[in-house]
């Protein structure tokens, strides 16, 4: 990872170097000025000195040489070129050159300025000499007339002195930029790189991995902050991990509620929900942010809904709702709050069906036993009306009534056993432990089958009994089993006509062991198989009764093979007789 502070280090390291060579370059030039001012100042004190003897050599006859000759010992004395201009500017004398060679002077800046009387000086290149010159001038005036003497000393040796020192400067300048840099370099890279690899770090935290150790520096600042920040993820970690267990355990309860929960906005869009909601309500369980108004197919529920966030009150009632299958429903809403403002509404949904069914099972029953109860009841109590009025005395009469009452109470009494046998089955059916042992299933069936064949040959039917599974064992209770196999013989017997044929069959299948009864009696029609197990549940009712039916035995049937773990079903068609199967799963050692 590259760090940004290292990445403009170069640009502060050349901004630094240009800052100090700008400055050193600075400093170097107003050094030059400085010099060069006063070596003009000098230049013009000589030229001051200069004047009156020069204007002396001037003003005699034999000028010229006299003034050649005093020049030029003058300017070989003080190292310094002498020339004297004319007013037209021409060159009189120079001590370097010869005067003929030179051009007019007129237009030379310090020349200019000494005709108009001031004392001037000038930094040129000379192409005289070619080199660089300090010029000095100041007028003379000679007879009326004005002429200007002009010294000029060469600034080469200054300039390589100058040029030494900007070279030193600049070597040693970079030099100093380069001991920066490299100090800056290890000041950044001391600081940026615990920095980097916090930064590192901290993204890592921030991705979720708290387990990383963060690096603590020996010393400095910075080992307070790494401190701070490894102290800070511990504590995240700490705290992650709370609210990891809480949310699961949250969950864990939200999900196997077996109450549906649905929580909704101010809008109506779904926040939350369980998946025992999203089975009763029929919904998708990605239905998170869709609108309960769009997935919910219940006008009721979604009036329900719109009530309790309209009105922002607990409210609770009960709904029927069609998806899959009715289902009865208790609904309880109850907006949610936070820091005093409603924020959305919370729905719990409580299936009621089984209760529901319960109560209108109980309320059948009760009527359906009252019903059964009622009819030897009546018949009993006409037959003593009767005899109390004095058939009594007759002997036919009160043997007919007496046969009566017995034949009623007879059934009375079937019919309380048969409840009560129902009952107990229930009871068990609800305790998960059984009290079962290991049974070879051909022992019950075959009791069943001798139980019941004194009442088959009295009406000259013949039970035939085939057995291909005299090894096969289940886990059940023997007398329950028996009185299964013996209920289906005794409907079989009531149902089928004289001189017929009961066939019981014992085969083993894959699973289960098949007990099946089959008759050839008078069969049942397709719409009342469906509700053949049913209590009290009777083909025909007249028959029934006439037969001695307390219309329990095929529910008892039913309960005796679901207390096994197993079932019953029925195969029958009009005329063609009836087929009913037990199946009881293996017991394997």
């Amino acid at each position: 990872m590259k760090n940004d502070t290292l990445h403009y280090l170069p640009l502060l390291i050349f901004i630094l170097a240009a800052s100090l060579l700008g400055f050193i370059w600075y400093q170097s030039n107003s050094m030059e000025k400085i010099y060069l001012n006063r070596i003009k100042e000098e230049m013009l004190v000589r030229c001051k000195l200069l004047r009156p003897e020069m204007a002396t050599l001037m003003s005699k006859s034999n000028r010229t040489a006299a003034l050649e000759k005093t020049a030029k010992e003058i300017a070989e004395a003080v190292n310094t070129r002498i020339t004297i201009i004319a007013p037209d500017g021409t060159v009189i004398f120079d001590s370097k050159e010869s005067a003929h060679n030179m051009g007019n002077h007129l237009r030379r800046p310090e020349i200019f300025k000494a005709f108009k009387g001031k004392a001037s000086s000038s930094v040129r290149y000379s192409s005289t000499l070619s080199t660089r010159m300090i010029y000095s001038a100041i007028p003379i005036r000679i007879k009326d007339r004005t002429f200007v003497l002009r010294t000029a000393v060469s600034i080469q040796q200054i300039d390589h002195v100058l040029l030494k020192a900007r070279r030193d400067i600049i070597v040693f300048g970079l030099l100093v930029a380069l001991f920066a840099g490299c100090l800056s370099y290890y000041i950044v890279r001391s600081i940026s790189k615990p920095i980097e690899d916090m930064k590192f770090n901290a993204a890592r935290i921030a991705a979720g991995n708290l387990d990383i150790k963060l690096p603590i520096p020996e010393k400095g600042a910075i080992r307070d902050l790494a401190l701070s920040l490894s102290h800070m993820a511990e504590q995240l970690k700490n705290r992650i991990e709370q609210v990891s267990v809480e949310k699961k355990k949250r969950d864990a309860i939200f999900t196997n509620m077996s109450e549906g929960v649905v929580a909704l906005d101010m809008e109506g869009n779904i926040i939350d929900l369980n998946l025992a909601a999203a089975r009763l309500l029929d919904l998708p369980h990605n239905a998170v942010g869709m609108s309960f108004y769009g997935v919910a197919r219940n006008i009721e529920l979604q009036e329900f809904v719109s009530m309790v966030l309209t009105e922002q009150q607990t409210i609770e009632t009960e709904l029927v709702l069609f998806t899959i299958q009715e289902r009865f429903v208790r609904v309880r809403g109850t907006v949610m709050r936070r820091n005093d403002n409603i924020f959305g509404a919370v729905f719990v949904l409580s299936d009621i069906t089984k209760i529901k069914k319960l109560e209108n099972f109980r309320r059948d029953f009760i009527a359906d036993v009252s019903h059964e109860i009622k009819t030897p009841l009546t018949a009993i109590r006409g037959a003593v009306e009767t005899l109390e009025e004095g058939a009594i005395n007759e002997k036919d009469s009160a043997r007919k009534f007496m046969h009566i009452i017995t034949r009623h109470t007879d059934r009375l009494n079937s019919l309380v056993q048969d409840i009560l046998s129902l009952s107990s089955l229930e009871r068990k059916t609800q305790n998960e432990e059984q009290d079962f042992v290991t049974i070879k299933i051909s022992g019950p069936v075959s009791t069943a089958i001798e139980l019941c064949r004194e009442k088959a040959e009295n009406k000259k039917i013949r039970i035939d009994f085939k057995d291909d599974c005299r090894t096969c064992k289940v886990k059940g209770d023997c007398q329950l089993l028996e009185q299964a196999v013996v209920n289906l013989i005794d409907n079989a017997v009531k149902y089928s006509d004289e001189n017929t044929e009961i066939q019981v069959l014992l085969t083993s299948g894959k699973k289960d062991v098949i007990i099946k009864v089959k008759d050839n009696g008078c069969g049942i029609a397709p719409e009342h198989l469906s509700r053949l197990f049913e209590r009290f549940y009777r083909v025909d009712k007249a028959r029934s009764r006439k037969v001695g039916g307390t219309g329990l035995g095929l529910a008892i049937v039913k309960h005796i093979a679901q207390l096994h773990k197993g079932s019953v079903d029925v195969d029958s068609r009009v005329g063609k007789g009836s087929s009913f199967t037990i199946r009881i799963p293996h017991h394997r050692t």
